[in-house]
């Protein structure tokens, strides 16, 4: 069976072959589409829990009944209407199979913030400023039981037999939601209400920390415990130094905490000096040599030798040992991802030879709207009016500076277009194989499984355009030593978007690419006397403030200029002081 493709009558094969001749780099994104988006359930499957939609569960009444659990199954995905993966799949199914006469809702980011905005409007304000969606996510599910009860499991849950057996050996009664919602309430003095929580496995101390997660919870509706959690977060926004490291530290790092963040600014630092200095080597390398794909393969196979030796003898690459990767895994999954991380690569090395270093960076504003687009394509990002217009503005601003460029270039505008193409659509595919099915794959973790495919297919390229003209005399004539720190360069900026990641977030990346692209403007300038029209300013700064914007969002942005006026009026005091 040929699956449905985005492209009208054309098949994904099809879409292959026109995406291969395009881009020249065989970009095997559709194709491989079928082996990372969750199948199709049978039809002929057994009984399934009924969905739910989480908008006709907020406009039914609440129920009175505190002792009975109504048969709800709460799961939380987000963002809104993008695609779960095929394990995560599965494991909803067998979530709803177990509980086959139960409702199931499947809330997703926009919903949550209906249930908090209809009922608990005295906490909507604090919700929004919570720093990650999955730190709202963690808090909601509180509001889930205490509202309409039944059951949460994480989306990573597996179900192994039915839920009933163990309510009825609590003595805790089970029925349909819209059963208990005519029926009248059953408080009574000596009612018992029973709230449940799941425990880790593999914690033995009861009290350490995390040992009762909230991963899993049941309980009547109206239970006084599931208000705990929302009070903490209200009396201790900051965090309390229960073990949720990763809340804490983007709190502060996002909104200004107290705690020091000199350790994450030297990682910031770190990683614009790395980048940058990639550039302009790579830069100042190909003015002499022009081989620009031989030095991506060069740069490959040094990463490629080095994360094999660091897999070897550090824990750098440990999280390695959790991915689920097999040949067959491998060939239908990262060798696609490869293939793009490798065409991105080359149109990033070969656009140098026809665009001086601030137009490049000009146009590079216009990677989030091309990712963005690619998300829409594939179906794991929702379109929006809002969205949709921030796009136009980031787009015509980029058109706006690129009117502006001197030394124009259809060609390399079409090479930078073409790299961050291929890039978007890597991350996409990356986002689609490891969304929350159990697998972590961090930056250097990836470059693990990457490098070697990507050093293959670059020899392959290389073989047959540049290898013919190359010289062996060019690398004593470049300098071995300048070819050895180049590579080392290059690994460095990879090490270095491992640790900003892993300490901070994507967002951070995001926000800290703007002055860090600013700088190499400034240092083109500076080094080659590239010339910048007025309109160039213009155009880039108006995309600039529009990336500002689509990162953050007005939210986002109206909370801190609040929080620096208030800062301003009281410096001394804190800025948090109103949400005590």
């Amino acid at each position: 069976m040929v699956a449905d493709s985005p492209f009208g009558c054309l098949s994904r094969r099809r879409v292959q072959l026109i995406l291969s001749i395009s881009v020249f780099l065989l970009l095997l994104s559709y194709p491989f589409r079928s082996s990372i988006v969750p199948s199709v359930v049978p039809a002929n499957s057994p009984p399934i829990a009924r969905e739910l939609p989480a908008r006709t569960l907020l406009s039914r009444p609440l129920s009175h009944d505190g002792t009975t659990i109504p048969k709800i199954i709460h799961q939380t995905w987000f963002p809104a209407g993008s695609n779960m993966s095929e394990r995560a799949q599965e494991w909803v199914h067998g979530m709803r199979t177990q509980n086959s006469d139960w409702e199931y809702v499947l809330w997703d980011d926009e919903t949550n913030r209906m249930l908090v905005e209809q009922y608990f409007p005295w906490f909507l304000q604090t919700y929004d400023s919570l720093p990650k969606e999955i730190l709202r996510a963690d808090i909601v599910r509180n509001f889930y039981m205490y509202l309409f009860g039944g059951m949460y499991a994480d989306v990573d849950t597996e179900a192994l037999r039915p839920v009933a057996p163990l309510f009825a050996g609590h003595e805790t009664a089970l029925a349909a939601h819209q059963d208990l919602l005519s029926s009248a309430p059953t408080f009574q003095k000596a009612t018992v209400q029973r709230a449940f929580l799941g425990r880790m496995a593999r914690t033995v101390d009861i009290l350490s920390s995390a040992a009762v997660p909230n991963g899993w919870m049941a309980s009547p509706p109206g239970h006084p415990f599931w208000l705990l959690p929302v009070l903490n977060v209200i009396e201790h926004p900051e965090g309390t130094g229960d073990g949720s490291v990763e809340g804490e530290m983007t709190y502060h790092e996002l909104n200004g905490g107290k705690k020091p963040t000199w350790n994450i600014t030297l990682d910031i630092l770190s990683w614009v000096f790395w980048s940058n200095l990639t550039v302009l080597f790579n830069k100042w390398i190909l003015d002499s040599t022009e081989f620009t794909i031989l030095l991506t393969t060069w740069h490959l196979v040094f990463a490629t030798v080095v994360t094999q030796v660091l897999a070897r003898t550090t824990t750098l690459l440990d999280s390695r040992k959790n991915i689920e990767m097999n040949s067959r895994m491998y060939a239908r999954t990262m060798l696609p991802i490869g293939l793009l991380y490798s065409g991105s690569l080359v149109f990033g090395n070969i656009v140098y030879l026809y665009l001086n270093i601030s137009f490049i960076q000009m146009l590079k504003a216009a990677g989030p709207v091309v990712t963005l687009l690619v998300s829409w394509s594939w179906g794991v990002a929702t379109p929006s009016v809002e969205v949709l217009i921030n796009v136009l503005v980031i787009t015509c601003s980029v058109g706006l500076a690129v009117s502006g460029e001197i030394q124009f270039s259809l060609l390399g505008i079409f090479y930078q277009m073409a790299s961050l193409f291929c890039d978007a659509n890597r991350l996409v595919m990356m986002q689609i194989l490891l969304s929350d099915d159990g697998q972590k794959m961090d930056p250097l973790v990836s470059l693990y499984y990457a490098a070697p495919v990507c050093a293959v297919m670059n020899s392959i390229i290389a073989w047959n355009t540049e290898l013919r003209d190359f010289h062996w005399s060019v690398v004593p004539n470049t300098g071995y030593l300048t070819l050895l720190s180049n590579a080392v360069v290059g690994f460095m900026l990879n090490v270095s978007i491992f640790v900003l990641i892993g300490k901070t977030s994507g967002l951070t990346t995001t926000l800290v690419s703007i002055p860090k692209n600013i700088l190499l403007i400034v240092a083109s300038v500076v080094l080659w006397h590239t010339q910048v029209s007025t309109i160039q300013i213009v155009g880039y700064s108006m995309a600039l403030l529009g990336l500002v914007y689509y990162s953050l969002g007005w939210r986002t942005i109206k909370s801190g200029i609040e929080n620096i006026r208030a800062w301003r009026k009281d410096p001394a005091g804190s800025i948090y002081s109103d949400r005590v």
